[in-house]
Formats: C-alpha cells, structure tokens, sequence
C-alpha cells in the first residue's frame, strides 16, 4: 500500500492530517480550475471551499482503490457549472425585475400625469380668489400671512378660501376615480 492510499484510507476514518493533505495537494488546482471557469476570484475561493467541504462530509464513501483527482475535479467542475447556472438565472431575473420596475413606472407617469391633469382642470374652474390663493399657496408657495398681506385679506379669509379649495377638490376627484382621490390627499 503506497503512502497516498494510506492518506485516502485515513481520511476516509476521519483524520484531519489526511484530509489536510488531500487539501494541500488540490486545493490550489481546484481554484485554477474554477478561476478558469468563473473569472471570478471570491466564486473560485468559494468552489474550494464548498469542493473540499463535499469531500469531507463523503469521506466514506471514498474508495481508496482509485485516485481522488477525478472525483474531486468532478465535483468543483459540478459546482462551477451550477454557480454559472445560478447566475444565469440570477441575470433572468434582475432583466425582469428592471422591465417591471419599468413599467410600473411608465405606469406612475402616466397616473400622476392624469392626476396633474384633473387638478389643473378643477383648479381652472375655481372662482377666482380661490384659484388666486390656491395658485399663491400651493404653486408659489407662499404662507398664509403672505398672501393675505399681498391680497389685503387677513390670514383667517386664506385659511378658510384654502380650506373651501381642498373640499372642492376632494369632491372633484372622488368624482373622477376613488383611487386618484386617495393619491391626492396623500400629496396634500
């Protein structure tokens, strides 16, 4: 029985000297090889590991008769293969999340467009000195008591001309879609 049998059969009992052997002899040609296959060289440090785990938790069923290469090769070839699988589909997936995120944000465009749209209408169709304080506070961004100074009003006739706005144009949207009224307050 030659030395490297006898490392076989010691690993296969469990010794941590054997298997550190084993390890020292193919380690370095496992990351070669999954470096070769991956380009990668945390994923190739990874196969090492998770080959050599393979190996340690299989020990067993090693057959000392033969020669540890091959199965060792076959089993960092095997992870490499379903790493690049994985990625594969890892690749699928972002591609189709980044089209769905796409979308719906085609899609939340095209609402908050409608919304703009509806709010611009009712906004048109408010009397004038609530369209007037409406444009002042919300688009201009004035405060109360700028507007009322600007107006000659006092600060309470803006409150209550803002407040008398919002119920309008709560109104006009619950008309317009239940949904739309719920984004609007939301905004508000």
């Amino acid at each position: 029985m030659t030395i490297q049998n006898q490392v076989y059969i010691d690993l296969r009992k469990g010794s941590i000297q054997a298997f550190q052997v084993v390890f020292d002899a193919y380690s370095a040609n496992i990351y070669n090889l999954s470096f070769h296959i991956l380009k990668n060289k945390e994923q190739a440090e990874e196969v090492v590991q998770e080959t050599f785990l393979k190996v340690w938790m299989h020990r067993e069923e090693l057959d000392d008769a033969k020669d540890l290469w091959p199965y060792i090769y076959v089993i960092a070839k095997r992870i490499c293969y379903n790493q690049l699988r994985s990625m594969k589909y890892d690749l699928l997936a972002q591609q189709e999340l980044i089209k769905n995120m796409a979308v719906l944000a085609e899609d939340s465009a095209h609402q908050l467009s409608e919304i703009n749209k509806i709010l611009q209408e009712s906004v048109n169709q408010l009397p004038e000195r609530q369209k007037q304080v409406w444009i002042m506070s919300r688009e201009e961004g004035k405060s109360h008591k700028e507007i009322a100074d600007e107006l000659g009003i006092s600060p309470n006739t803006v409150k209550n001309t803002i407040v008398q706005t919002l119920k309008t144009l709560r109104h006009t949207f619950k008309k317009a879609d239940y949904l739309y009224f719920f984004i609007f307050l939301f905004f508000l």
